[in-house]
């Protein structure tokens, strides 16, 4: 039997002081085109030595409880286990409130999985991988769009979360996809470009950047329709000087591999994602970027404070914490400068700016003359 537990304590008051990470199963019923568990097997978790560790922790009151998250694999394969662990939990009586989260593809979510989801709503929420219209969920997602009930979704949990993943094969499609997910009722979508992708081929920036430039429009005239998580970052992060940066949150917590009976910085660093020989490298390394081996692109980029990296991602692939994907550069300036000229035509229009807003009125000043420059060079490229 198998049990990783990965523990989160929140020093500030978000939607929960601490997370409890539960990894179900290594095993899945799609072969999805960015997966990074390559290493798919058939251990499944240790229900008895969760539940143990599990109330011990329930047993400490925080002020703003905890959320454990069931993650695989698909964590429906074993669906028995998952059953088995909620129903001992509720039974019992804690003096911290808790809630179970899960990430699904959905595909198996019919039936008595679905009757036993709905019945206790109020107790576990989902978060579905979606990754938008038909066509395109279908290439990245092994053709499994048909076997998801989105309807289900949406009425269960009104805001539903949605994790849609970007790749080269469905980035021009990257506005109707949004526009389509918020059309059946979605309104968190976070949407990501994929990691562990070769992008350096994928010559698109022009076109992508009119993608952006639709869907920036298209929330502009919809502003009841919570943006997505593309339009997220806070600018005003760039009013800070260069010893900020928008840093992994690899150094927030440590994973514990009941595989391995080992402490990991995070699941990223699991045998099982990236290999014994790197998995063992990274635990002796220190989880901090060091200038001396950053990219001279990064370094100089004036967009560094609101990127946001993967320590691990960026070990795995290229040999240093500190080296970013530099292939997906391109897109991810492309994602700021439309941001950018998103947020000056949002508080234009407001009658009664915050001051967050007045903060960032000062960062777009501050890079206008950037973001006029990679304009024209879209626009003319």
């Amino acid at each position: 039997s198998y049990l990783y537990i990965k523990i989160i304590v929140m020093n500030t008051a978000l939607e929960f002081s601490r997370r409890i990470y539960v990894s179900t199963n290594f095993s899945c019923n799609l072969n999805c085109v960015y997966c990074f568990e390559k290493n798919k097997n058939d251990i499944v978790f240790n229900v008895e030595e969760a539940v143990s560790i599990i109330e011990k922790m329930l047993m400490e009151k925080t002020e703003h409880g905890t959320k454990i998250k069931l993650h695989g694999g698909e964590p429906f394969l074993v669906f028995p286990k998952i059953k088995q662990l909620c129903e001992t939990l509720w039974k019992k009586q804690f003096p911290e409130y808790y809630h179970f989260s899960v990430t699904t593809n959905g595909t198996l979510i019919h039936g008595e999985i679905k009757e036993w989801l709905y019945e206790n709503r109020d107790k576990i929420t989902l978060k579905l991988s979606l990754d938008g219209n038909r066509k395109s969920h279908n290439i990245n997602r092994s053709d499994s769009f048909d076997r998801i009930d989105l309807k289900f979704f949406v009425r269960t949990w009104p805001k539903v979360k949605l994790n849609m993943v970007i790749t080269p094969a469905t980035l021009l499609d990257v506005c109707e996809n949004i526009k389509f997910l918020h059309s059946q009722g979605f309104t968190q979508i976070i949407s990501r470009f994929s990691l562990m992708t070769d992008w350096k081929q994928c010559n698109l920036q022009k076109e992508f950047y009119h993608q952006m430039l639709n869907l920036a429009e298209f929330y502009l005239d919809n502003p009841a329709i919570e943006p997505c998580e593309f339009f997220s970052y806070d600018i005003s992060w760039v009013l800070a000087d260069e010893s900020f940066t928008a840093l992994c949150n690899i150094g927030n917590c440590r994973a514990f591999d009941f595989q391995t009976r080992k402490y990991y910085p995070c699941h990223m660093c699991f045998p099982s994602v990236c290999g014994e020989k790197k998995s063992r490298e990274l635990e002796r390394i220190e989880m901090k970027e060091c200038n001396e081996e950053k990219e001279e692109c990064c370094i100089c980029c004036p967009f560094i404070n609101i990127c946001k990296t993967c320590y691990a991602e960026n070990y795995i692939m290229r040999g240093s914490v500190s080296r970013r994907d530099t292939s997906l550069c391109a897109y991810q300036k492309i994602v700021f400068v439309v941001l950018f000229k998103y947020e000056y035509a949002r508080i234009l229009k407001m009658e009664a700016p915050t001051a967050h807003d007045v903060q960032k009125m000062m960062a777009i000043q501050k890079m206008y003359p950037v973001i006029k420059e990679m304009e024209e060079q879209l626009e003319n490229g």
